[in-house]
């Protein structure tokens, strides 16, 4: 353990005595050298119980529920951190490192201010407010109905816009994009903005199911179908959903000996159950999603082209999230806000770190910014994210500088979104294609393409 010299401690106890916040201080290996009269009122202990203790003691018999001075001799910088204290407040730590002339702490110097108040306060605030910050960038797309979307960028204002469109009727849509670019939201949106939305919405993932269960899970079953079939029989998740939704995740996986009689739900809404020669009648809105390419797997005759076709009365694709940069910052503040919240940590981010993650190309899309920004806000101990708590792959483009799409991607966006503007400002695709000086034809190709339906 450090020895201090006996006069600088005694000055600096005297010194510390004026503070009106907490002081703590501890030597270079961990242990309690002083605490002032500030620390003792607010901590409820006298500083004879502390001074010669370890911290790590200290964690260990719940004085504290972390130590910021273990966390600044580890870093060997200042660190902030929210600590609970065993009298059941709560306190802001910020621990500063003083080095020797070998460059190796010598003394941690904390400073402890108690916002208990501050947040029983905030907490108030909230309630009485109704509404917190993570609001603030949700795009509404109708009269009082809140979806949840978040869109910045052109590309999903459009997609908003034609889900607005297409939700109050009981037409089939079919969703593609990669995984975790946001379908399932995209599909409570269309449920929520539908006259359904007030009924079950049945979401199945059916690459989830076994194949040998898919088709009795679906379309029920009576009793005695099959062994082991439930007495009395089952309702299948079609009649489940009547007079709402289905969401049918994954359609690529589903059997080629289950699409026919799914054909048969979606041309004749009945349904029959495995074992019964009855037919049931529903009412059920079909959403399909895939992050699969359907025409190839109909080329390959994996997928009927009857089914395909019944599927994408309304096809809607949502790229990702490389494609919409606008959305990444939107995003990032959304999710940090609403973890901070949720968990009750006041937490930041700094500059250069928001920097570093709007240059990174997130190849998870949403889910895989959701899941850092979770990540983040528990994870790390310090009240402010520095670029090095970043994960290492995120870290390497400050040393990598900034990324560069490549070219023919970067012109296919442009054009995409030259081509989208013309047909914001003419009635006709004839009238479009003029102005962009191209072929009617080939624009119509390029749509297609483009999986768009102005």
């Amino acid at each position: 353990m450090l020895i201090v010299d006996d006069f600088l401690k005694s000055r600096l106890a005297e010194v510390i005595e004026w503070f009106p916040d907490g002081v703590y201080v501890v030597d270079g290996e961990g242990y309690t050298l002083l605490v002032n009269s500030a620390y003792e009122q607010l901590s409820g202990a006298r500083r004879a119980e502390l001074i010669g203790r370890h911290m790590a003691e200290l964690v260990e018999s719940g004085f504290i529920n972390c130590s910021v001075s273990l966390l600044v001799l580890q870093t060997k910088r200042m660190e902030s951190l929210m600590q609970n204290l065993r009298n059941g407040k709560q306190v802001i730590v910020t621990g500063n490192p003083v080095f020797n002339q070998q460059g190796d702490v010598e003394l941690v110097v904390t400073s402890v201010r108690d916002i208990t108040e501050l947040n029983r306060i905030t907490a108030e605030l909230d309630k009485a407010r109704g509404l917190s910050a993570l609001n603030r960038h949700r795009y509404h797309v109708a009269d009082a109905q809140e979806t949840n979307l978040i869109a910045e960028s052109p590309i999903m204002k459009d997609i908003v816009e034609q889900i607005r469109q297409v939700a109050p009727y009981p037409t089939s849509i079919l969703l593609s994009g990669p995984s975790g670019c946001g379908k399932e939201v995209i599909a409570n949106a269309i449920h929520q903005l539908s006259n359904r939305r007030n009924q079950p919405f049945i979401k199945v993932n059916c690459a989830a199911i076994p194949e040998a269960l898919l088709e009795s899970e679906l379309f029920g079953y009576e009793d005695g179908a099959f062994t082991g079939a439930r007495r009395g029989g089952k309702s299948g998740l079609f009649e489940l959903a009547d007079k709402g939704t289905i969401l049918l995740d994954e359609i690529g996986e589903i059997p080629f000996q289950v699409q026919a009689k799914l054909l048969r739900v979606l041309q004749d809404m009945r349904v029959q159950r495995v074992g019964s020669m009855q037919v049931r009648s529903v009412d059920v809105r079909i959403i399909s999603a895939t992050n699969q390419d359907l025409r190839s797997l109909v080329e390959q005759g994996r997928l009927r082209e009857d089914l395909y076709y019944r599927l994408q009365v309304v096809d809607i694709r949502i790229p990702p999230l490389r494609e919409r940069p606008e959305d990444i910052e939107v995003l990032i503040d959304f999710f940090f806000d609403h973890y901070r919240t949720t968990y009750r940590i006041d937490k930041r981010l700094r500059a250069e770190t928001k920097s570093l993650l709007f240059r990174y190309h997130w190849p998870g899309n949403v889910r895989e910014l959701k899941n850092l920004m979770e990540n983040l806000v528990v994870s790390v101990p310090s009240l402010v994210i520095e670029p090095y708590h970043l994960p290492p792959h995120i870290q390497r483009l400050q040393s990598d500088g900034p990324t560069v799409r490549p070219l023919r991607e970067q012109l296919k966006s442009m054009e995409r979104e030259i081509v989208l503007t013309a047909l914001r400002q003419h009635r006709t695709y004839r009238a479009a294609a003029r102005a962009l000086g191209m072929d009617h034809s080939t624009l119509v190709k390029k749509l297609k393409q483009w999986n768009v339906k102005p």
